[in-house]
């Protein structure tokens, strides 16, 4: 990338961070990442973070949804601290620890369920995603998995293998599993049957189910796993229809297949529930979860039936520092924060109030074509032409680059790149909410008024 030119585009010095940006391309392997604008973090408090210049933001992203109770959180901090002082981690391959066997017992009582449930740690969403694969082949002695296009469940093998959203022929380059078979989400906005989800929602959903039963008859029942998003989330906050969860959970219980809920995004309070998967009244078999869950340590965790947690045999669960003492009691501390500030309880009333403000932003600009989420879980997809739906990613960009001029952190994703992630801390104070609301207004004011050049696209790789 050519920097040379982002300091005559940007009103404000970014030179350490572009120093940083520029070190990073030299250093660090492309795959790695697609970045958007240079913002080079060098601290974070709360719902704000800093540069290494010294510019102040108001972060929207919360380093993708991981910081649902802010950024260096007190609470967190400290545990944190007192940990270290007596013990990093010692691996529970062999031996015994306190702390991750309390954040179990913790995740056993906030995740959907009566019966006994056990659970199994890892470092990141994708290698959680990994273990529950490996827990339904082991469970169900079956080989098949069913994913949904537009996906996004990680980057490890298996769930690169059951992630829809990368293109095939990117990830056919390290051969994928390849016994994964992908279904089209029944989304209201877009979908491949041209029918309004808004609408005829029953429609929607009976036409989505009718393609996933068909998928595990043409594969002759040998399906271990159906494994879904309640809410698709890089897809770009694709909220299904209130009947599709619960039909494709009957339709994995008639057919003896393994339903795994993967709620790393969605998860944690995020959607104004504690799991996006209690919006529809379903329990699954298996439940993922991490990002947030530590608050800011990495930290996953698969929850499960007991029975099916127990038929994978051991060693094929375990990681060296698996519930890692350090994030587990950072989780626990988070955990306890959660229902302190009842952060699951604002997420929903806050998300409201975002999503009336946004509603009414789309009824004055018309490259807004529709506005969606649940909690703090939202999307704002930006449209070339609000009839034919046809998605407008430079323009989304543009609000992105602009709004970061002006001191908000915003990045777009979704199958089309077009879709603005909104995202907050759950305990975002209201001035720094109706702040970075009021700079995306401002920054769909001067894309439209051609105040924002066509060039800076050329440094958002994005999406």
């Amino acid at each position: 990338m050519k920097w040379n030119r982002i300091p005559q585009l940007v009103s404000k010095n970014i030179s350490r961070s572009l120093e940083i940006a520029r070190l990073d391309e030299e250093y660090m392997a492309r795959g790695h990442a697609f970045k958007y604008y240079p913002l080079a973090v060098a601290r974070a408090e709360g719902s704000r973070v800093w540069d290494a210049d010294g510019n102040e933001y108001i972060d929207f992203l919360a380093s993708a949804a991981v910081y649902n109770i802010g950024h260096r959180h007190p609470e967190v901090v400290k545990v944190i601290k007192e940990q270290i002082e007596k013990l990093l981690n010692y691996t529970m391959g062999y031996f015994y620890e306190k702390e991750p066997v309390e954040l179990a017992m913790q995740l056993v009582k906030i995740t959907p369920g009566e019966f006994k449930k056990k659970v199994t740690f890892g470092f990141s969403g994708s290698d959680a995603v990994d273990s529950s694969i490996k827990i339904a082949r082991a469970c169900t002695r079956r080989k098949h998995i069913i994913s949904f296009k537009d996906s996004y469940h990680g980057m490890t093998y298996g769930a690169l293998s059951v992630t829809g959203i990368v293109k095939p022929e990117v990830s056919e380059l390290v051969c994928p599993i390849k016994e994964v078979h992908f279904v089209d989400f029944p989304d209201p906005y877009r979908n491949p049957w041209d029918i309004d989800g808004y609408e005829k929602p029953d429609e929607l959903a009976s036409v989505a189910l009718d393609h996933v039963e068909r998928k595990i008859k043409e594969l002759d029942e040998d399906v271990a796993a159906i494994i879904t998003e309640p809410i698709q989330g890089d897809a770009g906050v694709v909220v299904p229809p209130p009947g599709f969860i619960k039909g494709l959970k009957e339709l994995a219980e008639k057919h003896g297949v393994m339903f795994i809920d993967e709620e790393v995004q969605a998860g944690m309070g995020r959607t104004g529930k504690w799991w996006a998967i209690e919006h529809f009244n379903v329990v699954p078999d298996l439940l993922v979860a991490a990002k947030a869950l530590g608050g800011g340590m990495p930290i996953s965790a698969v929850v499960g039936k007991a029975e099916l947690m127990d038929s994978v045999p051991p060693p094929l669960l375990v990681y060296t520092h698996i519930g890692h003492a350090v994030s587990a009691v950072a989780a626990l501390a988070t955990i306890k924060v959660i229902l302190s500030e009842r952060l699951v309880e604002r997420a929903r009333e806050v998300g409201e109030y975002v999503l009336k403000r946004l509603k009414e932003m789309m009824e004055k600009y018309n490259i807004i074509g529709d506005v969606r989420g649940k909690g703090l879980m939202i999307g704002v997809d930006i449209v070339k032409d609000r009839k034919t739906k046809e998605p407008d990613r430079a323009t989304a960009l543009k609000i992105c680059f602009r709004s970061w001029e002006k001191g908000l952190v915003l990045i777009t994703f979704g199958k089309h790149g077009n879709v603005l992630r909104i995202a907050p801390p759950l305990n975002i104070p209201v001035e720094d909410l109706d702040k970075g609301l009021n700079i995306i207004e401002e920054a769909v004011k001067d894309v439209l008024d051609g105040k924002v050049p066509d060039e800076v696209v050329n440094y958002l790789k994005g999406w």
